[in-house]
């Protein structure tokens, strides 16, 4: 988790997509590093929680920018700046989200994360077409430690 928000670029927006728990936003919220963190998830649920954990910290008593955004990530509404994290989800979910954001004109993030825990090589061809190609590029592959298992990161630029 802390590669994640280590390769997020500073004093801009971080977007914690598929985030579950919330544990990368979070740690993206307490480093100050990022202008507004938006946390997307469509566990209703889940995001009401996340929201009584952040008010109810006392790490948080500013007035930290965050958004809580309850809904797939395909669905994202307005335009995704800054970095754009997804993680913890198969490629073919990676791959959905990127093409409709893609679709709606909506993804201008500087940065990409994107962190399969399976189909991989279902993303990796899709982030490798020309298509995509044209707007991002590979800037380094990493593979991290998660349990006992090694989970891959692609860092991707926008061209």
């Amino acid at each position: 988790m802390q590669t994640f928000i280590e390769k997020g670029l500073d004093h801009q927006p971080f977007w914690d997509v598929c985030c579950d728990h919330g544990y990368v936003g979070i740690g993206a919220l307490y480093t100050k590093r990022f202008s507004h963190v938006h946390f997307v998830d469509q566990v209703p649920h889940i995001m009401h929680r996340l929201d009584q954990l952040i008010k109810q910290s006392p790490e948080f008593e500013e007035d930290f920018p965050y958004s809580l955004h309850t809904l797939s990530g395909e669905l994202i509404e307005g335009e995704i700046t800054g970095t754009f994290l997804i993680a913890g989800v198969g490629g073919m979910t990676i791959k959905n989200i990127l093409s409709a954001s893609l679709k709606k004109g909506t993804l201008k993030a500087e940065r990409l994360l994107l962190s399969p825990h399976t189909d991989e090589a279902l993303m990796s061809a899709y982030i490798l077409s020309d298509d995509f190609k044209s707007l991002y590029s590979i800037k380094e592959r990493l593979m991290l430690l998660d349990g006992k298992k090694h989970r891959p990161l692609y860092i991707l630029d926008k061209n």
